[in-house]
């Protein structure tokens, strides 16, 4: 099943994109920070969200092609030694 994230605003979204994940992952560590423009943060907060999902999902898919393509190889040398 995928999170379903509610759309974040362009305007938040943009900047998110241009600062990166690490950059919005500290702006968001700090209290002191002033926001940009109120609710920022929580916008913020979902754009990092929905990229830490995809990214956790990119990750699990590829460990589900690592194990596919192991038995793979593990069948065709067994194949291959008998």
């Amino acid at each position: 099943m995928h999170p379903t994230f509610p759309p974040p605003d362009s305007d938040a979204s943009r900047q998110c994109d241009e600062l990166g994940v690490s950059q919005v992952r500290a702006m968001l560590r700090r209290e002191d920070l002033a926001e940009p423009r109120p609710g920022w943060r929580s916008e913020a907060q979902r754009w990092l969200d929905a990229r830490l999902a995809r990214q956790g999902e990119y990750a699990f898919r590829g460990v589900l092609v690592a194990i596919v393509l192991l038995g793979a190889l593990i069948l065709c040398l067994a194949w291959w030694r008998w």
